[in-house]
């Protein structure tokens, strides 16, 4: 029998100077910095909504904006305008007024210094309204399937949505999915997990609770440090369980964070392990699985935990949150020295502060590392693949060894990453140049404008 071969006429949908791909939060940045820099800015998401891990996955809070001792901010430009806005709308509390030690950090949690409790609804209008008021054409519910390629080069990309296939050509695209898809699908390098394995950090479904009585949940660890001194409650919890068979999810403390509104709490417990977020296969299996651990862990709070005796399920994330996969070979690997030393670059773009945070792709631990100095740079390299043109990433996906990437992964800085590499989209659209060929200094001019800290 003859294979009958299926065609299709892919119409052009829009020829803008850059392409964002992927609208979280290295892509809000990104989207907003080119269009803010002159450049026709087309951003596409595959969800209703902007966000990404934020809104589509609840991971929060947003983590430390600070230095290590949490005296300057290391983040500003449109993070720090996205946060000002939630805060202002009463959909985030202040970062400034978070301490080190208190809830809305994930209580004793080092390096949770002025972390960001938000609401996602928050994010959602907030991210979307800066989109629209750069002058950006978001395209929701539309998701990357291919690089256009030209002579070699990326010229754009095939998308798909309810209109079928499409084609956008841009001069520069940014790849944002924080999988690298975009940069993988042109052929670029990359890495993936550990250097001896490659396994990579597992999953978590984050869910948000209601109707927790907020005073006595604090009683209830205030009374234990009195007790066991030095002792986290929500450890000792765990091995209880663990001890007497209740307990068999491969992880070691509960990690609980309240929200804006009173007697909502943001729980990150789930784990799971040996998930392949750019494998469907493997992917599907971890929804599925981080499902079953949001419901019996609901339960278990219910019976184990004080104050959430009357808890109830609010949501689950739309998507598993996912930590890690894809990490793109630029033209320079920042390294767990470079951050654990607060290394600085001459063409620094953004900068970082937040702890090694590695969660073992194959046990229950979690591995907490400080940085020994008040902050590290995160080079504009670190944006730039190393042999692909026409294309810069940012956000999860940046160059960096997995231990760096312990760091460089969290929020902030991926809005310090996709702000970086809009506004270089932008100004080799200008320019006619390579992305790669943009000068570093006039790219640090024009972030430090912008309010950008680097």
């Amino acid at each position: 029998m003859q294979m009958q071969h299926l065609t299709w006429d892919v119409p052009l949908i829009a020829e803008p100077d850059v392409l964002v791909v992927g609208g979280g939060s290295a892509g809000i940045a990104a989207s907003i910095a080119a269009a803010r820099t002159g450049a026709k800015t087309m951003l596409i998401e595959r969800y209703g909504f902007l966000g990404g891990t934020s809104t589509a996955a609840l991971v929060g809070p947003m983590m430390t904006s600070f230095s290590t001792e949490g005296h300057q901010p290391v983040v500003g430009g449109i993070f720090q305008e996205i946060v000002r806005r939630m805060v202002a709308m009463g959909g985030a509390v202040d970062p400034e007024t978070i301490p080190e030690i208190g809830w809305y950090g994930g209580y004793i949690r080092h390096g949770h210094t002025h972390v960001t409790p938000f609401h996602p609804e928050a994010l959602k209008l907030t991210a979307q309204e800066m989109v629209l008021e750069a002058g950006v054409r978001p395209l929701l519910h539309t998701t990357f399937v291919d690089v256009l390629r030209e002579n070699h080069r990326p010229r754009g990309a095939v998308v798909v949505n309810k209109a079928g296939l499409g084609v956008i050509r841009a001069g520069v695209l940014v790849d944002t999915s924080a999988d690298g898809d975009v940069a993988a699908a042109a052929g670029a390098a990359f890495m993936k997990g550990r250097p001896e394995d490659g396994k990579m950090q597992p999953a978590t479904m984050f869910f948000r609770v209601g109707s927790v009585d907020d005073a006595a949940v604090e009683a209830w660890v205030a009374e234990h440090q009195q007790i066991h001194p030095g002792e986290r409650l929500y450890e000792c919890v765990v091995h209880s369980a663990r001890a007497s068979g209740e307990w068999t999810l491969p992880r070691e403390y509960l990690s609980l964070y309240r929200e804006p509104e009173p007697g909502v709490w943001r729980i990150n417990v789930t784990r799971v392990l040996g998930v392949d977020g750019t494998d469907p296969d493997s992917l599907t299996h971890g929804e599925m699985e981080g499902r079953r651990q949001v419901w019996w862990l609901m339960q278990f709070m219910i019976a184990h935990c004080r104050g959430f005796e009357h808890a109830r399920m609010l949501e689950a994330g739309t998507q598993l949150g996912v930590r890690e996969t894809r990490r793109i070979t630029g033209e320079y690997v920042l390294t767990a020295e470079d951050c654990l030393e607060g290394r600085r670059f001459p063409d620094a773009i953004a900068r970082g502060s937040y702890l090694i945070d590695i969660h073992d792709p194959t046990g229950t631990r979690t591995k907490l590392v400080q940085i020994n100095a008040p902050f590290y740079d995160i080079p504009y390299r670190c944006l730039v693949p190393k042999d692909v043109d026409a294309l810069l990433v940012a956000g999860r996906c940046i160059s960096v060894d997995h231990v760096a990437f312990g760091s460089t992964r969290v929020i902030p800085q991926c809005y310090a990453t996709g702000q970086a590499a809009g506004t270089a989209a932008a100004m080799a659209v200008r320019s006619g140049d390579q992305p790669r060929a943009i000068d570093a200094g006039r790219l640090r001019t024009a972030l430090r404008a912008a309010g950008g800290i680097c």
